[in-house]
């Protein structure tokens, strides 16, 4: 079990996030084209998701329960966010995903697993179950690119900056 954990530890940044649905072929881009996100895995066995539109409107203001109910819930819509423990398959090469705290309440509890491949420095990884999203049952791709200490810090801070 551990030769996956080892290859999965760390920070990643998203490249892609496109969903499928059920019995079909056309992609969907829920998150747009071009979203952001990071993956967090650490060696404790705690796991963090992150998903976003890259440019999200804005609220008014900097408190976030003082703006309108509705740009609140275009917010939560463009939003993927979960966190919890996670366990690893290395024979299935699967991440499971046991999620403690969800931006969608019904995903706390729930275990979802991902079937993981690598190709360099990239992982791709697909739900093996698939969920609802927009009125349909969908699978979900992410494709992530590994965030390393070998950048400069200049180029850290620039990802870093893109990403939010």
């Amino acid at each position: 079990m551990a030769i996956l954990k080892n290859e999965i530890i760390g920070a990643w940044k998203l490249l892609s996030y496109i969903e499928v649905p059920v019995g079909g072929e056309e992609y969907l881009f829920p998150l747009g084209t071009n979203p952001k996100g990071v993956l967090i895995f650490n060696p404790d066995g705690y796991m963090s998701v992150q998903l976003s539109v890259k440019n999200p409107v804005k609220y008014n203001s900097e408190d976030r329960f003082a703006d309108t109910d509705e740009k609140m819930a275009t917010r939560a819509k463009e939003y993927i966010a979960f966190t919890g423990k996670y366990t690893v398959n290395d024979m299935l090469a699967q991440v499971n995903y046991h999620i403690e705290t969800s931006l969608n309440p019904n995903w706390e509890g729930v275990t979802q697993v991902r079937k993981l491949d690598f190709e360099g420095d990239i992982l791709y990884q697909k739900s093996l179950e698939p969920i609802a999203s927009n009125g349909q049952m969908v699978y979900a791709y992410m494709t992530w690119q590994k965030i390393t200490k070998s950048i400069d810090e200049e180029k850290m801070s620039a990802e870093i900056e893109e990403l939010y």
